[in-house]
């Protein structure tokens, strides 16, 4: 019962951090201030805003799997989507801005909580397989 109520409260957690994050972006692209601490001083943050074909990705990939994540949709989709975005996020502000480096603690921490619960859902990704070669 105890599990069941910690995976529920990660994969909260991690929706609403998501999704957040990807209304954050969108009012930033329109020109909107954010409702939330960003790094959009960093550098390399400036160049990403002002690149609309990587950020709108970016940011729409976030807010659809913050949202599957909080609707308990395609949870384990969701995750594959989120572990190259939370680890960037994480290793961002491991090197460029310490600022907020709780943020990436925390989104990685709540990711591998919710990877390691749904591990079985991937156990078919790891299967080295030899009879689909083709003829």
């Amino acid at each position: 019962m105890k599990t069941k109520i910690t995976i529920t409260i990660a994969r909260v957690l991690l929706g609403a951090i998501f999704a957040f994050a990807g209304i954050n972006g969108f009012l930033l692209l329109i020109g909107i201030e954010p409702l939330g601490a960003t790094s959009v001083h960093v550098p390399f943050m400036q160049v990403l805003v002002s690149t609309p074909y990587v950020i709108i990705p970016l940011k729409a990939a976030e807010l659809t799997a913050g949202i599957l994540l909080l609707i308990n949709r395609f949870v384990p989709m969701a995750l594959l989507i989120l572990v190259p975005i939370g680890c960037n996020i994480f290793l961002f502000h491991l090197f460029a801005d310490q600022s907020l480096l709780l943020n990436g603690f925390i989104v990685l921490g709540l990711l591998s909580i919710l990877l390691y619960h749904y591990r079985g859902h991937y156990s078919q990704l790891l299967v080295y397989r030899t009879d689909n070669v083709l003829r």
